[in-house]
């Protein structure tokens, strides 16, 4: 017991860390969820010392603590955070946004195996999937040693039932529960997994009703469309992505007729490691942002991007679209409409001497300065931005002057010296 006491004296003294630390996590997932217009309650707290004296007495039981550390790789969950989602089906982008944000050290799924039901208890009991992420070494607390949080995702209906029955079942404070009640708490089960088949339908609804409107009005609304409009197996395939830059992007632009937005959900490449949305977005970047009249500076304001380096980045994102429209002269399948999104190769344009290699070695880095600024990341300085702009500039109008076909490129010329006149 010594040891114990020992363990819960400097968790008294971390406590506040693991709060912090669990509120971080659960910032950031929450951060991603509404990015991705996923409905959820995200709750968080760093475990009671009274309930950890208490986990930690029974424990002992069986474990034998000697030293801290025993006790720091037993107990994983002193932070914690709770992802209570309205429709279950949506654990699939949870996992995605876990993985995408943590280093996720274990991942378990429940129920742990297929149930076989007896007669003291039909239902299955826990559905939900538990996530122990490993963050970095600290020096917040006077143990060196690798924080761990615990992530729990499961439906709001889960969730409420877990409670009552763990309350219940595992800390009885009136003796063990009968046996009708015990049976009771089964039935809940039921009543709760049918729930999440009745959330399920009413999300398929929902999603059915969205598909009919003209226009997408939310975050939510436009998720839900495009799942509407994926095969499960393909969208299994593929990440999600940030939802709210392509919301955004359609914020920015006139808005798209719900027939023309599909068109661009069909050339979405599901064999690609590039996120569903991002692709979307480069190619309604190509098709939205050719000319100057296309209002970019709204979308850049929209993502919060301060005013000094918009212009700039106008420029970078122009030019860009220039490059990839005469690239598609080169290698017509990458582009075009109806056929499915590929990231440009500008090995192509090497192969042709059309470019150098040093010029792909250049374009490499100005992607992803442009990839950044499309997210609305701030960290880009003006000096750069201007000497990205000219770099490019370069590559864009070398590429120009060797497109094969005439009228394509006098049209490239033309949208070219426009976006010339734009200045940083």
């Amino acid at each position: 017991m010594k040891i114990i006491y020992e363990f819960l004296k400097q968790y008294n003294k971390e406590y506040d860390y693991y709060q912090k630390l669990s509120q971080m996590v659960a910032d950031k997932i929450e951060d991603q969820l509404i990015k991705r217009g996923i409905k959820a309650e995200v709750t968080y707290r760093a475990k009671r010392p009274d309930k950890l004296k208490d986990k930690l007495v029974k424990r002992n039981i069986e474990k034998k603590y000697e030293t801290l550390d025993d006790i720091y790789n037993d107990i994983v969950d002193l932070a914690g955070v709770r992802v209570s989602l309205y429709f279950p089906s949506e654990r699939k982008i949870i996992d995605e946004i876990v993985n995408q944000l943590f280093p996720v050290e274990l991942k378990k799924e429940f129920p742990e195996s297929s149930f076989i039901p007896h007669n003291s208890k039909r239902f299955s009991g826990y559905w939900a999937t538990h996530y122990r992420i490993a963050l970095n070494k600290t020096k917040n607390t006077n143990k060196m040693h690798h924080p761990t949080v615990e992530i729990q995702v499961a439906s709001v209906l889960m969730h409420a039932w877990s409670e009552v029955e763990h309350d219940m079942v595992y800390k009885p404070f009136t003796g063990n529960l009968s046996i009708g009640e015990l049976a009771i708490l089964d039935e809940i089960n039921g009543l709760v997994l049918a729930g999440e088949i009745a959330l399920d339908r009413l999300k398929i609804l929902t999603n059915t009703r969205t598909s009919q409107h003209f226009s997408i009005d939310s975050i939510y609304e436009l998720n839900n469309f495009i799942i509407k409009n994926i095969d499960l197996a393909d969208l299994n395939k593929i990440r999600m992505g940030d939802t709210y830059l392509l919301f955004t992007f359609l914020k920015s632009v006139k808005k798209l007729d719900m027939k023309e937005f599909k068109s661009y959900i069909k050339r979405v490449n599901f064999d690609s490691e590039i996120s569903l949305t991002e692709q979307m977005i480069q190619m309604l970047f190509v098709d939205y942002y050719g000319n100057v009249k296309s209002n970019l500076t709204k979308y850049f304001k929209n993502l919060n991007l301060p005013e000094a380096i918009i212009p700039g980045s106008e420029l970078i994102v122009r030019y860009w679209v220039i490059l990839e429209k005469a690239f598609t002269n080169f290698h017509k399948t990458t582009i075009a409409k109806a056929k499915k999104y590929s990231d440009p190769d500008f090995n192509i344009l090497l192969k042709k001497d059309i470019i150098t290699s040093e010029d792909v070695q250049l374009l490499g880095e100005i992607k992803q300065d442009r990839n950044l600024l499309i997210q609305g990341v701030k960290n880009i300085e003006l000096d750069k931005l201007h000497s990205t702009s000219q770099i490019l500039k370069g590559i864009v109008r070398k590429t120009i002057d060797h497109v094969p076909t005439e009228t394509k490129k006098l049209e490239l010329l033309k949208e070219f010296d426009l976006i010339r006149k734009i200045t940083v």
